[in-house]
Order: C-alpha cells, then sequence, then structure tokens
C-alpha cells in the first residue's frame, strides 16, 4: 500500500510498516507535469508572465506563487505533450528554469535503493537494502539530500448507541415504552508521519533511508538511546561526511509539501511528483 494511498478503514487489512512504502499512483499516467524555479523576488512581475503563459487571470498566478523560496513549485499538467512543450517553452521565454515531469520520471520505492542497513567508512559508505543488495558509494559522489516526512491516514469508524426520553411514544405506548434509541456513526481520521531523507547520486538511483525500515546495528554508527536519536545521528553524518552536497528538508513541513505541488496534486497521494520535482531542482542548483 502506498503512503499516499494509505487511506484504509478499521479493520480492513494492515501490514504496519507497509503504509509507509510508495506505490505509483496511475492518476498521473500519461500526464506532463510543468514545474517553475528559480524565482526572483519580484512575484507582481512574474505573475503577469506566468499568466500569460499559463492563459489564467492574474490573481491566480499571485496566488500561486506566493510562496516563500525561489522554488520549485509546480504551476501545470498537460495530458498532451505538445501543449505541455509550449507552455514550458513561453515560460522559459519569461525567465523561468522550467522542468517538465512524466510519467515515467516520477520516482517510487520501486526505483529506489530502499536500505536495511548502512555501513559508515572513512571515504565511503555501504548500504545493504531491504532486497539483501549492497552497495558501497563515496561520500564526495553524492550532490543531493533530501529530508522529508511520509504520512499514512486512517479512517476509523466508531458507532454510539444512546437512549433518549421519548414522550411522544411513551404517550401511545400508554407508558410501555418511555425511551428511543439513536445511533451516531462517525469518521474519525487520524495521521501517522515517520522521516526520510534520500540520497542523490548521479547516474544510479536515489537511495532513500526510511526511518521504521533502518536496522541501527551497523560499523561506523554511535548508537543512540531510541530509534529517532539513531535516524537524526545518521543523518546528521550523512550531511557532515557529504561535502559536496545540497541539503534540503523542506519536506518535512506538510505545508511547504502543499506550496511546492500546489492546487492540483495532494501530498498524501503525490508526495513522489514533490521529491521527483524537488530532486531535479537541486540537480540544476
Amino acid at each position: 500500500m502506498g503512503y499516499g494511498r494509505a487511506l484504509r478503514r478499521a479493520g480492513a487489512e494492515s501490514n504496519g510498516l507497509n503504509a509507509f512504502y510508495s506505490s505509483y499512483h496511475r492518476i498521473i499516467e500519461g500526464m506532463f507535469v510543468i514545474a517553475i524555479d528559480n524565482l526572483q523576488e519580484n512575484r507582481e512581475y512574474l505573475a503577469r508572465s506566468l499568466a500569460s503563459a499559463l492563459g489564467v487571470s492574474l490573481f491566480d498566478a499571485l496566488v500561486r506563487l506566493r510562496v516563500p523560496g525561489r522554488g520549485p513549485l509546480v504551476v501545470s499538467s498537460r495530458r498532451d505533450e505538445a501543449a505541455a512543450r509550449e507552455i514550458s517553452d513561453k515560460l522559459e521565454a519569461a525567465g523561468f528554469r522550467t522542468y517538465t515531469v512524466n510519467e515515467d520520471e516520477i520516482e517510487s520505492d520501486e526505483k529506489r535503493a530502499v536500505v536495511h542497513k548502512v555501513r559508515l567508512g572513512e571515504g565511503t559508505f555501504e548500504i545493504e537494502t531491504k532486497m539483501g543488495k549492497t552497495v558501497k558509494t563515496e561520500y564526495q559522489l553524492v550532490y543531493g539530500i533530501i529530508r522529508g516526512i511520509r504520512i499514512a491516514q486512517t479512517i476509523k469508524t466508531e458507532t454510539t448507541k444512546e437512549r433518549k426520553l421519548a414522550a411522544g411514544r411513551a404517550l401511545m405506548t400508554g407508558g410501555l415504552v418511555v425511551t428511543r434509541t439513536t445511533q451516531t456513526t462517525l469518521d474519525l481520521t487520524a495521521e501517522e508521519r515517520v522521516g526520510f531523507f534520500q540520497l542523490y547520486v548521479a547516474g544510479r538511483q536515489p537511495v532513500l533511508f526510511l526511518e521504521p525500515a533502518l536496522i541501527f546495528d551497523s560499523t561506523g554508527l554511535a548508537l543512540q538511546r531510541t530509534r529517532t536519536a539513531n535516524f537524526s545521528y545518521l543523518l546528521s553524518e550523512m550531511k557532515r561526511r557529504c561535502i559536496a552536497t545540497v541539503y534540503d528538508e523542506r519536506l518535512v513541513n506538510k505545508a511547504a509539501q502543499y506550496q511546492l505541488l500546489g492546487p492540483m496534486f495532494d501530498p498524501l497521494r503525490h508526495l513522489d511528483l514533490a521529491l521527483t520535482v524537488l530532486a531535479r531542482s537541486l540537480r540544476q542548483s
């Protein structure tokens, strides 16, 4: 079950950790997603160019650009490749750095090396994936680290029954029945969050460190007292050792996930798209 689609009724079969592994969401099938980057400070000026390129109102363009930072931001999607290319060309002509992402380029855990164990050496680190494969990498080859959270939602249905005084019924039955039963059904939504970070190495698949999937008993780790502390220590060590990397942690913030994806895509379902766009941006930094 994908973390974005982990919306399940109480009583349905659940696999714990599996709720936080991502899966491909067919809603993006055949779609070309367009993002912009390298935004300058004068957002009103940019909004005019954005409105013209997308064919939207100046107000809508201003709303989309009123976010902190320089991007990236998803601004449009098209099912026709030629239409997507036309919009991208207009945006580039207006001075935006533009990315177009198709369905085959969107990340998923099937395209990542999901880490089970990690061993930190002097100039290299070695990972063991959940599939048992080992890969050794030099720290200096890592060009990007993205930290974030994955969210799984659970909907639990609760039904309560309550007996209440029913004067009308008592009158009709001569006092034999004086109460009636009312039933109320509520859907209670709960969120569970787990941390992750991904390493990006040119020419290789992304390397995913998902907090609950890691076993912290490996060489080079100063073991801490809790899993969360171990995860934080591992992240800090990777940041310290990968000296050539660009680090980004905006996806830790749920609001920032929504800001990046915009109104078209829900991060509960499309965090992989956010990661793909953000990684593309880091590669250009």
